[in-house]
């Protein structure tokens, strides 16, 4: 396909936004305006969020902290700041800082009490720490750069640095970048943006269980002060204007300021609001996105798993029983066919899309779908079930579209066989839909209630496939060996099997390399 190419710029009275994207609508909410709400400071940086909304940010030559509350109010946090310039909040609502005149980051409590995390590495002082980032295990990844005289450097170059959950080991993850600054990463954990500034370019890193670093990957050929990310997985670039760039470091807007930004974090009571600190100013507008830095761990989930390692990061699938799935990729939730006779789905994470494959109650719940839905949840759907749900995506078989950057195909799913009664389908042609998802460079194939029919045998490239065996509405295992022998996935998982003797498909298929896996999918 080829990309296409808009370009709208919408003038403000701040300032310009300039969209670049295969979608046209802007992040910034319709009508927003680019906004000073206070000034007359010499050196803002560092804004950060606390769990109420409310935005705490640094004027570095004046070593100050101060906060912007939700009730647009300005006070002072805390005098003689030792240079504080990064901040960010743990989950038990302390503030972190980087204090880039004290060389070293501390914890800052509710109370103003500070205590010392980190001062030096292999018992030299840092440089003058920048920027830090918390994972949701609650280590600290800090930047190490120096700006400025080089007078009393102890450290041999500019790197960038773990500090450990428990706050007794350090290590040095990053130690080949000129001068590393901004840094954000996602919210599940698995992927660190580091920026490069003096060397112009930004790296996305995996992040790996003890904390160091690997699969360094070139993001984009952009350097800049601080970072941040939304729900969407924008990752956003305080640079001369505010650059957006997708998952994928397409760049996908520009948000002009009156003065050139330093840093950026998302804040106010519903995280729809974009803060800006820039030169002797705070900026905000108001947001179609949300931002993530205080989402927390995903919570245990008593079902079945299995992880899969894409291009872009892991799927995670978790097994919730009969024709009910759902997958966690790179920190996004997407539920196929929620039903509340396989979940409590008042305790299952928030969907950011939620696909539905008919209109059959073991597969569309009304009430499931509203137990997970948020504001921005993309539904697709099928026509009939789009009567008993409002505000989603129609998807007609053959339908291809891109829904939240998830590329999604839809394949008929029907009965050719199995009849209610002659000529009366248990499924007819045209009213139920599989889809193929793409995550990375792994297509998943999900068949909906369907038989072997041309359109799934003809499919090519599957990596993970879900076919149903379920008599008489569905398949035996005999044609669901057909259909996998056809468009042979990698891996294949027989669902929404019921009484069906799953075992009969590894038996049928044993011959092949496809890797059958059974799971408890009655």
């Amino acid at each position: 396909m080829k990309r296409r190419l808009y370009t709208i710029i919408i003038i403000v009275l701040a300032g310009a936004v300039t969209v670049f994207a295969d979608e046209k609508q802007s992040l910034v909410k319709a009508g927003a305006k680019v906004q000073k709400l206070t000034g007359g400071f010499i050196f803002t940086e560092g804004p950060a969020s606390d769990s109420k909304g409310n935005i705490y940010f640094t004027d570095i030559l004046n070593n100050k902290i101060h906060i912007w509350s939700i009730n647009e109010k300005l006070s002072a946090f805390r005098e003689n700041s030792d240079g504080a310039n990064g901040l960010f909040f743990d989950k038990k609502g302390n503030l972190i800082a980087c204090e880039g005149g004290g060389r070293k980051l501390v914890s800052i409590d509710p109370n103003g009490k500070v205590t010392v995390l980190a001062e030096k590495y292999n018992d030299k002082k840092f440089n003058s720490l920048n920027d830090l980032w918390i994972a949701p295990e609650g280590g600290i990844y800090f930047t190490d750069p120096r700006y400025g005289n080089r007078d009393g450097m102890e450290q041999d170059g500019e790197h960038v640095y773990y500090l450990s959950a428990d706050h007794k080991k350090i290590i040095r993850v990053i130690d080949d970048m000129v001068r590393p600054n901004g840094l954000v990463g996602t919210p599940d954990g698995k992927l660190l943006y580091v920026t490069d500034q003096a060397g112009g370019k930004t790296f996305a890193y995996t992040i790996n269980k003890d904390g160091t670093l690997s699969n360094r990957k070139l993001f984009v050929s952009v350097g800049c002060d601080g970072m941040s990310i939304d729900n969407k997985g924008n990752v956003y670039f305080a640079a001369a204007a505010v650059e957006v760039y997708n998952r994928y470091g397409q760049k996908v807007e520009d948000i002009a300021v009156p003065e050139r930004p330093s840093n950026l974090c998302f804040g106010g009571k519903e995280r729809d609001t974009l803060f800006i600190t820039a030169r002797t100013s705070l900026y905000s507008v108001s947001m179609n996105v949300k931002g993530v830095d205080l989402v927390q761990t995903e919570p245990e989930i008593p079902f079945e798993q299995d992880t899969f390692e894409t291009s872009e990061g892991q799927l995670k699938i978790y097994f919730i029983g009969h024709g009910t799935l759902m997958f966690n990729f790179a920190g996004r939730i997407i539920h196929i066919d929620p039903v509340s006779r396989e979940a409590d789905y008042t305790n299952m994470p928030k969907a950011d899309i939620i696909l539905i494959t008919h209109e059959h109650g073991d597969h569309l719940d009304p009430k499931a779908i509203e137990a997970i839905r948020k504001e921005d949840t993309k539904i697709v759907l099928t026509e009939l079930c789009s009567q008993k749900v409002s505000g989603g995506t129609v998807m007609k078989n053959g339908d291809v579209k891109t829904i939240d950057n998830l590329k999604i195909e839809t394949v008929p799913a029907y009965n050719i066989v199995n009849m209610r009664s002659a000529g009366n389908p248990f499924h007819p042609k045209g009213a139920g839909n599989g889809y193929v998802m793409t995550f990375g460079d792994k297509k998943v194939y999900v068949a909906g209630d369907t038989e072997n029919t041309p359109e799934t045998k003809s499919l090519k490239d599957i990596d993970i496939a879900f076919l149903p065996m379920n008599l008489p509405y569905t398949m035996t295992p005999e044609m669901a060996a057909d259909a996998a022998r056809a468009f042979r996935p990698k891996v294949l998982y027989p669902y929404h099997y019921g009484s069906t003797d799953p075992q009969g498909l590894v038996k049928l298929l044993k011959d092949t390399n496809i890797d059958v896996r059974i799971r408890d999918m009655q």
